[in-house]
């Protein structure tokens, strides 16, 4: 360290070890003000490291917020498509609402035109009543004023007896067609309100997606999908409901991944026949928006909701 020292400030070592008088007060200051500046120097470059870590910690907090903004946007919309889907639903369950209250118009229409009808024959069976006495009337007038006229009496008599069996066929042939009409508006207003209760209950889209799995399990398509299931092995099920105003339930059954069916079925009242049939069917599932399972072959060989 002294020999460091005196070839710095330019001094030559003595015997004795001291140093020449080339020392000198303003050497030892020079080293002073390096060794200052080198601690400076390392302070500087602490600070410069810390504001490096600072500045990283600066970007990570921004990407994180940036994120988080970006994950807000999308979530902002997805919940402003779901508020359009559900707005769409709300205007087709108002569409259905209007065709249900307008068929309920149309059969309330029926009711009153044969309500109207039947208060119509009612009428006149009271006129043919009121004939009826009136001519039994005129009978018995007609037999007390011709007493001595017996054999235009009989005439006459014959006459109305003829003519009140005419009037009292008559009046039970009516008595038969109210009693027809009356069972036929009770059969209307049953089968009226049987309906009306079944589309009430489908409207639920689980109610209706049930009700199409038990028509199928009731059919005879399902016997036809177990004979397969038999060569090929259980089957993979999804069922869904398909897309109209009254949708039919959609059963699609794969096979080892590859052999699928799919049948439809239509609870719906007022389905004409078939009501449970084969849509489609493949031995190659490349390029089928193939769905995962949501039901299952249960005891009996029946469909069931649920893995």
């Amino acid at each position: 360290m002294g020999r460091r020292d005196e070839r710095e400030t330019g001094g030559e070592p003595r015997p004795d070890g001291e140093v020449t008088s080339g020392t000198t007060g303003t050497g030892r200051g020079e080293v002073q003000d390096q060794e200052e500046l080198m601690a400076r120097l390392g302070m500087k470059d602490n600070r410069i490291r810390e504001l490096y870590e600072e500045l990283t910690a600066f970007r990570l907090a921004a990407d994180e917020a940036r994120a988080s903004k970006e994950s807000g946007e999308q979530h902002i919309e997805a919940l402003e498509r779901e508020c359009a889907n559900l707005k769409e639903r709300v205007k087709d369950l108002e569409e259905k609402t209007r065709d249900r209250r307008r068929r309920r118009e149309n059969s309330g229409r029926q009711i009153a035109r044969l309500e109207r009808e039947l208060q119509r024959m009612e009428g006149e069976i009271s006129h043919r009543d009121y004939l009826l006495e009136r001519r039994t009337e005129q009978m018995e007038e007609a037999s007390q004023r011709v007493g001595e006229l017996a054999s235009r009496k009989d005439l006459a008599l014959q006459d109305a007896l003829r003519r009140v069996d005419g009037l009292e066929r008559d009046l039970e042939e009516k008595e038969e067609e109210i009693s027809d009409l009356n069972r036929t508006i009770e059969l209307l207003r049953g089968d009226l309100e049987a309906e009306q209760e079944l589309r009430d209950r489908l409207a639920d889209p689980a109610n209706r997606l049930r009700a199409g799995i038990d028509l199928f399990n009731e059919s005879s398509q399902r016997t036809s999908m177990n004979s397969l299931s038999r060569t090929m092995g259980q089957p993979e099920v999804h069922v869904e409901l398909g897309k109209a105003d009254e949708p039919p339930a959609l059963l699609t059954f794969t096979w080892q991944g590859v052999t699928w069916q799919t049948y439809v079925s239509d609870p719906g009242p007022g389905v004409e026949e078939p009501r449970v049939y084969l849509r489609s069917a493949g031995e190659d599932l490349s390029g089928v928006d193939r769905k995962p399972p949501n039901a299952r072959i249960g005891p009996g060989d029946r469909v069931m909701l649920g893995l």
